[in-house]
């Protein structure tokens, strides 16, 4: 007779964790969309960080490229909030292997891996862009401007982790959606501020927009937002590009030149500002263009400060005993 069909292996999950915040998985992916030119011009992507036993995603954003800085964005503000992983799990793509992405492991004593090549299954968050793609992509497809964009993203991150999981039917503690199952837990390691920056120091900085909106950064001056003014904004900084970001949201974007050895921008250009829901109380007399007036300003250097030597004794006008 025909011989018996074995029952399909079922495949291997190397990633799988056996308490929270023991491995997170990241990840990029393209996101279709029918934004006017005005608002976007190429694509948009999706960058997740994914917490492996609780199927919840940690920290998410659209953002307007795929490159190291886009990336080390999303992982500061998981980190953050809820300390580093033990391990992060991602593809072999450049972005995660950069020596800027590196230097932020090592700091955070985070143990790198990736999943083989042609294993995409291996990826904890595949899944969840699978759902992603029939809870959202409509959506996405629809949004006419970039902040209905990033509104729908942000609908969905909600949605997702409050809806139930398939992962956790089998839970018996009543606990079935990943923000459920994650609770208030936290990674073993909590960073304070400053050093959370340090780790991060060669590509973010943190700067107060003075009252114009604009960040004073290695002696020059980029516009941010004048409705965020007195705010703290975010600058990250990589070699051909500096943005200004606020509360995870890009304000503006510059192509810069860095000088050798300093390190400091040589040279400025291409400003572009994006939309933000953030407006000025009062409205102006009259409203600013793209064009008309600087967004990015040379500043003089910081002048160091004198040091005079020791002020010479002056000279008694009249002797102390005649003053008597």
């Amino acid at each position: 007779g025909k011989p018996k069909r074995s029952p399909r292996e079922k495949k291997e999950m190397p990633f799988r964790a056996k308490r929270r915040h023991e491995i997170w998985t990241v990840d990029v992916r393209y996101v279709d969309h029918s934004l006017p030119p005005e608002e976007h011009e190429g694509n948009a992507y999706v960058i997740s960080v994914l917490e492996n036993y609780s199927r919840c995603v940690l920290a998410s954003a659209v953002s307007r490229s795929q490159d190291t800085v886009a990336f080390l964005r999303v992982l500061y503000s998981a980190v953050e909030r809820y300390g580093p992983p033990e391990r992060l799990v991602t593809d072999g793509g450049g972005i995660f292997r950069s020596r800027q992405a590196a230097a932020v492991y090592e700091a955070l004593s985070i143990k790198k891996e990736e999943i083989e090549r042609r294993k995409p299954y291996q990826s904890y968050i595949e899944t969840t862009f699978n759902i992603q793609r029939r809870m959202a992509d409509h959506h996405f497809a629809r949004a006419r401007n970039w902040n209905e964009l990033v509104a729908a993203h942000e609908r969905w991150k909600e949605d997702y982790n409050a809806q139930r999981h398939w992962a956790h039917e089998g839970r018996e503690d009543g606990r079935h959606s990943p923000q459920d199952v994650l609770g208030f837990y936290t990674g073993l390691l909590r960073y304070r501020e400053e050093d959370l920056s340090r780790a991060f120091f060669s590509t973010r900085f943190s700067r107060i927009l003075d009252p114009l909106g604009y960040a004073r950064f290695r002696d020059w001056r980029f516009y941010g937002e004048e409705a965020l003014a007195r705010r703290e904004a975010a600058i990250w900084l990589q070699p051909g590009s500096l943005t200004v970001e606020y509360a995870g949201e890009t304000l503006s974007a510059y192509d810069v030149d860095l000088a050798a050895g300093t390190g400091k921008p040589h040279s400025v250009g291409r400003p572009r500002l994006f939309e933000t829901p953030h407006t000025l109380p009062q409205l102006r007399l009259f409203a600013l263009d793209e064009t008309g007036w600087l967004k990015a300003l040379k500043l003089e250097a910081y002048a160091p400060r004198r040091f005079g030597g020791p002020m010479a004794l002056q000279e008694v006008l009249f002797p102390y005993l005649d003053a008597l």
